[in-house]
């Protein structure tokens, strides 16, 4: 038990640093190694566990995703593709590191079957009705309302129709995301969520 534990730290350190670099280049993904990190320290050390949950990197790359519902096949699909194919280049590029390959494999195999069977699928039917009204403390004019609209399209996991006369945004989502990270997205364009209904749309 104590060698699986020790596997398990040193399986979540190599994530979390990997996970990090992923963070910071665009070739490498972060995702797949954050959540084997997440993985091997909630096996392994509560606290360690503990500490990745409070971090910035788990906040900023997992916190919206783990608090969230699960996914379509659609959703699974086009994430499984986008990451085997940012692996296989660097799987190519390693070709005099067997360790590299040997590391990237593995993490390949994990992220595919954790998206397979670890991950909740929705049907999209069950995405219908996914709307969020929210209450927008400081939008008072129409760039106001622009500038939120767009905070919220580029996202591309949503649309959104800015309504400034009324202090209101409406978010209509293509996949579930908890009301927090919603609220996130308000106040980093610079305004305050005051409030948010579920609507049927």
């Amino acid at each position: 038990m104590k060698i699986r534990k020790v596997i398990y730290v040193a399986l979540g350190c190599i994530g979390l640093g990997l996970g990090a670099v992923g963070a910071v280049l665009p070739l490498l993904p972060a995702f797949p190694f954050l959540l084997l990190a997440a993985f091997c320290f909630a096996k392994s050390s509560q606290r360690l566990h503990d500490w990745f949950l409070a971090t910035k990197l788990y906040k900023n790359n997992l916190e919206s995703y783990v608090k969230g519902r699960g996914m379509t096949w659609k959703t699974k699909l086009r994430i499984m593709a986008i990451v085997t194919a940012t692996m296989a280049v660097g799987f190519i590029m390693m070709e005099r590191v067997p360790v590299g390959r040997i590391i990237l494999a593995g993490v390949w195999v994990f992220h595919i079957l954790y998206f397979i069977f670890g991950v909740k699928t929705l049907s999209p039917q069950g995405m219908q009705g996914a709307c969020r009204v929210i209450k927008v403390g400081g939008m008072h004019c129409e760039d106001c309302a622009k500038k939120l609209e767009c905070a919220f399209n580029e996202t591309g996991h949503m649309t959104a129709q800015a309504d400034w006369t009324r202090e209101t945004i409406t978010v209509h989502l293509r996949e579930p995301l908890p009301n927090t990270s919603l609220i996130q997205i308000v106040n980093r364009a610079g305004y305050r969520a005051e409030a948010v209904w579920e609507m049927e749309s």
